[in-house]
């Protein structure tokens, strides 16, 4: 997919302080839910895999489809339409490059914390055993782990977020949306690869002006842990 390149992204990007407003708003409830969430739950609540369960999918359909839809509903009103205001533009195959070295700095930067931090134990997505009984809701929540969490997500921290700090500047735009990124999953173990991937993704999306290749690249990042966790069983 190719499109005009474009040499200062975020320069010509209006503010909208309402919109900007809403976000951060958004982005606080998220951060301030995940950590509730965290503390107010441990691994040893059920002997239950979430991966192994219809609900986890029918609840992540119906969650990432309200933030969809407000992500839609914040976006609406941008001057150059939903279309950029969201990022969903045509790239530079270049940009692809990018995200995928964002992944394995990602992978990397985990792997090596993974023994100090523990941050896969924390998570609790990930399937710890393999149960062959329960491979249809396995397959079902494993579609939607790399999919749809993608794109929804994509679209809110990237693609919303990065436009509307864009005419802050590209360090509010890229960092900012990545330390957002990071804390909106609620795992201070999981922080340093969630905010490196968050903040190298963002990148991708100012100089790619594009969502696309972190959806792109955020699917397969979700796809390599579910496979090496299965791998592991």
């Amino acid at each position: 997919m190719t499109d005009q390149p474009v040499e200062t992204p975020g320069r010509d990007w209006p503010l909208r302080a309402g919109a900007l407003s809403a976000w951060i708003l958004l982005a606080t409830i998220q951060i301030a839910l995940s950590f509730a969430g965290q503390s107010g739950s441990t691994k040893d609540d059920s002997t239950e895999q979430p991966i192994y369960q219809w609900g986890l999918a029918v609840s992540s359909v119906i969650l990432y489809a309200i933030l969809l839809g407000i992500t839609w509903a914040i976006a609406n009103g941008d001057r150059d339409g939903l279309r950029n205001a969201l990022g969903l533009r045509r790239f530079a195959p270049r940009a692809l490059g990018l995200a995928a070295g964002v992944v394995v700095l990602s992978i990397v930067i985990g792997a090596v914390l993974e023994p100090i931090l523990h941050a896969g134990d924390k998570q609790g997505l990930t399937p710890e055993t393999y149960d062959s009984s329960r491979l249809a809701p396995l397959i079902v929540n494993a579609i939607v782990i790399v999919t749809i969490v993608p794109f929804a997500e994509e679209l809110f921290f990237r693609g919303l977020g990065v436009r509307l700090l864009g005419p802050l500047g590209v360090l509010p735009a890229v960092v900012g949306t990545g330390l957002v990124f990071g804390l909106a999953h609620g795992i201070p173990e999981a922080l340093p690869p969630l905010v490196v991937f968050g903040i190298g993704l963002a990148y991708v999306r100012w100089k790619a002006d594009s969502v696309w290749p972190g959806v792109i690249g955020h699917g397969v990042y979700n796809a390599i842990g579910i496979a090496a966790a299965l791998a592991s069983t």
